[in-house]
């Protein structure tokens, strides 16, 4: 069936949301206010989703994808939307969430347009598979069909000259791909990271087994700017990526970034922002938010290598970070003899436990993974009483369903502060700032 819609707006994922005699249409790759001809793919009885066949009157902040894999590669949602447009688009996605999962009704700050729009990521994950050739790229949207990408414009071009020599390095040494539904094979992605430090590429290789054929860590070892190649070992039969499996074949097995005026090392299993420098802005936003006077105790939750604390540490009494990956919590550690900062600590362990152990916090500062926090750690730290809590996100519906949770615990939001840490997505950071009800 093919209808004239009317695109509304852009909602969480990206898509492009119209009204079809009251029926919710989601029409991907579409842009506020135009209108389309599109063929509904779907139906059901509340909601339907349709494919664009002729765009009948573009929307004014149309653009064209600066990608040609753009609408077949999963990777992006919006490079067919002016980077300014992108701004408002994400703005309104968090309104959407905090008002209609959250009851939250506290303006959103305008998104700042100083972000780099192309080659900002420092890390990029590529799954590799044999489909009747040889492919490193990114997942279809959508799907597992694996496209074979040569070029990425949202990391950096040394990656792209990284992931051409890992097919011939691969072709050469007869190195088999992974393949899930077998469960047979080796190589199952590519990981690369980069840093501003040179050289500045780490270089990780998982693996089904122990073994990586020695022609390519040579050839990926030999490559201008690449610091040292990791394998990581993961023998699973799951979609997860990494493991705790990490054997440095050459080199090093981290790399250095420089955040304001601390630096911090990062290994290879620890996460840490994809983009360097839209850290530093979530950095001295989260330090703006907690508005420090010298004397605080604060509790960094989900801390990673430390670079929120060890941010704050100058500021106040007092830091403990808790963070569970080990690989993480060793880097915090050196990340606060490196940087000569004696007044925090780092405590492994699952945050949902390990607060348990804390009697006092003047200010907590979170910053879970996208699925957020539990209920019972919110209720553990609103039982903390801090006079202040400052909660960063990378997703707004968990964000909004979290802080319902603690406004019903006694917090009210104060202000809501996005940063734009992914352009050409759907993504976006977003720091709140709550205080206890009066």
């Amino acid at each position: 069936m093919v209808v004239d819609l009317v695109v509304d707006r852009i909602v969480a994922g990206g898509t492009g949301l119209a009204q079809l005699d009251g029926l919710k249409v989601f029409v991907p790759f579409a842009a506020p206010q135009e209108r389309v001809r599109a063929r509904l793919k779907v139906r059901k009885k509340d909601y339907a989703i349709a494919e664009i066949e002729e765009i009948l009157e573009p929307s004014p902040i149309r653009v064209k994808p600066s990608c040609p894999y753009f609408g077949e590669c999963g990777g992006c949602q919006l490079q067919h939307i002016s980077y300014e447009g992108q701004l408002v688009v994400k703005k309104l996605i968090i309104n959407d969430a905090l008002q209609r999962l959250g009851r939250i009704f506290v303006p959103v700050s305008n998104i700042t347009a100083e972000s780099v729009q192309w080659r900002y990521r420092n890390k990029t994950q590529y799954p590799v598979r044999f489909d009747r050739e040889l492919k490193i790229g990114f997942f279809e949207r959508g799907s597992h069909h694996l496209l074979d990408i040569p070029v990425c414009l949202l990391h950096p071009e040394s990656f792209d000259h990284l992931s051409r020599v890992t097919k011939r390095a691969m072709a050469e040494a007869k190195e088999r791909t992974y393949d899930e539904n077998s469960h047979q094979g080796n190589i199952r992605h590519l990981v690369l990271r980069s840093s501003e430090q040179d050289p500045g590429i780490l270089v990780m290789v998982v693996t089904r087994t122990n073994s990586l054929n020695p022609i390519v860590v040579k050839h990926l070892a030999e490559q201008p700017g690449v610091a040292g190649v990791v394998q990581i070992v993961n023998p699973k039969r799951t979609n997860r990526i990494l493991s705790q499996t990490a054997r440095t074949l050459t080199g090093q097995d981290h790399l250095l970034h420089k955040i304001l005026n601390k630096t911090f090392r990062v290994s290879a299993l620890s996460f840490f922002q994809v983009n360097t420098g839209k850290a530093a802005e979530l950095c001295r936003k989260v330090l703006k938010h907690v508005a420090p006077q010298g004397n605080e105790t604060v509790l960094d939750l989900y801390s990673g290598v430390g670079m929120i604390s060890l941010i704050l540490a100058d500021f106040v009494d007092s830091v403990t970070g808790i963070e569970l990956d080990p690989s993480a919590v060793a880097d915090a550690r050196f990340n606060a003899e490196h940087n000569s900062i004696s007044n925090v600590r780092f405590v492994a362990g699952d945050v949902d436990r390990a607060i348990d152990r804390i009697e006092k916090a003047d200010i907590v500062v979170l910053d879970p993974p996208r699925k957020g926090c539990q209920p019972q750690t919110l209720k553990k730290v609103a039982e903390l009483k801090p006079g202040k809590l400052v909660y960063a996100s990378c997703n707004p519906a968990t964000l909004a369903r979290d802080m319902k949770i603690l406004a019903e615990l006694g917090y009210q939001a104060q202000t809501i502060e996005p940063v734009d840490m992914f352009p050409q997505t759907f993504h976006v950071e977003i720091i709140t700032q709550l205080t206890p009800k009066k």
